[in-house]
């Protein structure tokens, strides 16, 4: 796929990409694999680092998996994906990702939370107590 038609990711890394990282794939010299594309709307789920390291190397084009489903649901195939190869995503990234989860699915037990950003089902706990005061102030604490 050509990298100029993609979309970029909605990335759990609250610091961004890091150009050092992706310096590091394009200098590597090894065959990078593909990264995960939403079918729909050609946005980056998983790969940012790639793509970039890519256009390092002055390719203009670069080998994709679609990924089909919800765009509701994208972040968290991000999320599970980054949690399971490459750059691992800082102890911050992951309970933000808790946050943003409960916000689109709040219905989701703290197992089925932790199980998707790497954080233990306690930590889900409070992070979901803590979210439920702030949202909701008690009048008389």
């Amino acid at each position: 796929m050509p990298v100029a038609s993609l979309l970029p990711a909605d990335s759990p890394r609250l610091s961004g990409l890091s150009e050092n990282h992706a310096r590091a794939l394009a200098g590597s010299g090894t065959a990078l694999d593909p990264i995960l594309v939403h079918r729909d709307t050609g946005r980056v789920v998983d790969g940012m680092h790639r793509l970039r390291a890519t256009v390092l190397r002055g390719e203009p084009r670069i080998a994709v998996r679609y990924v089909d489903g919800p765009v509701a649901d994208l972040f968290i195939r991000s999320v599970r994906a980054n949690i399971g190869h490459g750059l691992p995503l800082t102890l911050e990234d992951r309970k933000a990702a808790v946050l943003r989860i409960l916000a689109t699915h709040p219905h989701w037990s703290d197992r089925a939370i932790a199980a998707v950003t790497g954080v233990s089902p306690k930590t889900v706990g409070v992070v979901r107590g803590r979210r439920s005061t702030e949202e909701s102030p008690q009048s008389n604490p």
